[in-house]
C-alpha cells in the first residue's frame, strides 16, 4: 500500500473523473434496461447472497482492480489523466444514489455522502 500521503491533481484528472461519474450512470442505466426486455440473470456459482444490480456493481469495480509499485502511482498521481483505479471506483459510485439503494448504505456514509458530485 502507498507508503506516502498525496493528494490527486484534481486538475489533471478532472475530464476523466467527469467521464467516470457519467458513464458508470449510463452503464447502469443500459443494464436496468436490459433487465427489464430479458429479465434477471441467473446467479453465479458462490455469488448468490448478491442480487443482479449488486453484482452489476461488482462487476464494474472489478475493472478497475489494480496494484501499483509506489513510485509508479506517485508518477500517476502527479502526472496522469487518469485517477488511480481505486479512485475511479470510489468517486463515481458513492456519486450514485442507485449505488447506495442497491447496498443499503447509510445516508451520511462515506458511499453515501449527503453531498454528491451529479453533472448529468
Amino acid at each position: 500500500m502507498l507508503k506516502f500521503r498525496k493528494n490527486l491533481n484534481g486538475i489533471n484528472t478532472q475530464g476523466e473523473n467527469i467521464a467516470d461519474n457519467g458513464g458508470i450512470k449510463e452503464a447502469y442505466r443500459a443494464y436496468q434496461s436490459w433487465t427489464q426486455r430479458h429479465g434477471e440473470e441467473k446467479k453465479l456459482p458462490g455469488l448468490h447472497s448478491y442480487n443482479s444490480n449488486q453484482m452489476f456493481w461488482i462487476s464494474a469495480a472489478n475493472i478497475w482492480c489494480s496494484k501499483y509499485r509506489d513510485k509508479a502511482l506517485e508518477k500517476r498521481i502527479k502526472t496522469g489523466a487518469h485517477s488511480p483505479g481505486m479512485f475511479r471506483v470510489k468517486g463515481p459510485f458513492s456519486n450514485s444514489k442507485e449505488f447506495a439503494k442497491d447496498f443499503n448504505c447509510p445516508l451520511g456514509s462515506n458511499m453515501n455522502p449527503v453531498k454528491k458530485c451529479e453533472v448529468w
